[in-house]
């Protein structure tokens, strides 16, 4: 007799099939710490001053887990230390942890909009920034990636409803940055919110490190940031920096919020040591920033032109030509020892499927002419 098992398993054998067929079936990856695939832009995953510090602190008492909810048990000195520091940073009035940037980004935008309100987000926004959208009931509209005409365009179509914008600062992808401040110029004269993801820009930009955010006006407009702690501040974890009552919204009516285990109190400790790193060790950026250009640069030179960029960010997208050819390309760098998986549809539209090279400041000179050669060698320019 069929059972309810058989018949799901039946029907996943067939989609896999057809997604094999169309070579976007997923695998995990072989090479978790591949030179130039991952994101940890400041080196710091591996750090003797967060190590060592780390161990310190849990000789010092720091406990593993937090125990409970924020709401019971989880309500950490730790985090509430942490929330207040780099909320004033970031400029707004108020943060709130929680165990991931993704979580963050879905919770605020629920807390924000319901199904009588509309959002508009930015074409190539995160699949997180989408999902809370999604899961918000609100009316999803798109606007052309970093274009603040097609914007207000967007929102003059949806006068009369509560209207959030929400973009990414550095976008994952492309490397590219939002025009924020026309963005947030757009948003004040139309009268809409804005949520700007700084998952990609913490640790590397503003005075502060906080994020491209610190450099535009605090508007009410501007109404919430959150940053992620997995990429710059080689740890895990988000924050939400957000007015007061947007944060008690959440407490008060967030499911995820209210019925999770707060953070594990090692990430929030490691992220706070590397944030207090990406303030202080200017060389370590300096270095950063000096491989980026020199990455930039070596990429023209031998065929594999950018577009233009406004803020140079460590993330390069290799477009070879659509996925056939990036499976290739993949194939033949591992084959030198340079692990980068293809980047497949849905995660970028079809016909740009690329690799994505990032650069971290635990790489040497060494290692960006040995890529660039490499890469020329095998492929002098996405059109050979």
């Amino acid at each position: 007799m069929e059972t309810s098992w058989d018949r799901w398993s039946a029907a996943w054998t067939a989609r896999s099939a057809e997604l094999e067929a169309q070579g976007v079936f997923r695998t995990l990856g072989d090479h978790p710490e591949s030179r130039f695939g991952h994101n940890d832009y400041l080196g710091l995953r591996c750090d003797p001053r967060i190590h060592d510090g780390l161990i310190e602190a849990l000789h010092g008492g720091l406990p593993s887990t937090s125990s409970g909810s924020r709401l019971l048990s989880g309500n950490l000195e730790l985090f509430r230390n942490f929330e207040q520091r780099f909320a004033q940073r970031a400029g707004m009035p108020q943060g709130l942890i929680f165990a991931s940037a993704s979580e963050a980004n879905r919770a605020a935008i629920c807390a924000l909009v319901d199904r009588r309100g509309v959002v508009v987000h930015d074409a190539l926004a995160h699949a997180s920034l989408i999902d809370g959208i999604v899961h918000s009931g609100a009316q999803r509209r798109r606007f052309r990636h970093n274009d603040p005409e097609d914007l207000r365009a967007q929102l003059k179509s949806a006068m009369g409803k509560l209207r959030l914008v929400v973009t990414e600062s550095v976008f994952s992808m492309d490397g590219d940055v939002a025009p924020l401040k026309d963005l947030l110029q757009v948003c004040k004269e139309e009268d809409a919110l804005l949520l700007v993801d700084e998952a990609h820009a913490v640790g590397l930009f503003g005075p502060h490190k906080t994020g491209l955010c610190e450099s535009i006006p605090k508007t009410s407009n501007l109404v919430a940031t959150t940053h992620g702690f997995g990429k710059g501040l080689a740890s895990a974890g988000g924050i939400l920096c957000a007015p007061v009552a947007l944060v008690e919204s959440i407490v008060n009516t967030s499911r995820p919020f209210i019925f999770t285990t707060a953070p594990s109190p090692l990430a929030i400790w490691v992220a706070d040591r590397a944030w207090e790193i990406a303030q202080s060790d200017a060389p370590r950026q300096a270095h950063l920033i000096q491989l980026c250009k020199a990455f930039a640069q070596g990429l023209n030179a031998v065929g594999w032109g950018l577009s233009e960029r406004s803020v140079q960010t460590p993330i390069f997208p290799l477009l070879a030509g659509g996925l056939g050819p990036a499976q290739r390309l993949s194939a033949d760098l591992s084959l030198r020892g340079i692990h980068l998986r293809p980047i497949r549809s849905p995660t970028v539209p079809p016909g740009s499927e690329r690799l994505r090279a990032t650069i971290t400041a635990d790489l040497a000179d060494a290692d960006i002419t040995e890529f660039l050669e490499i890469l020329h060698e095998l492929h002098p320019s996405p059109a050979a």
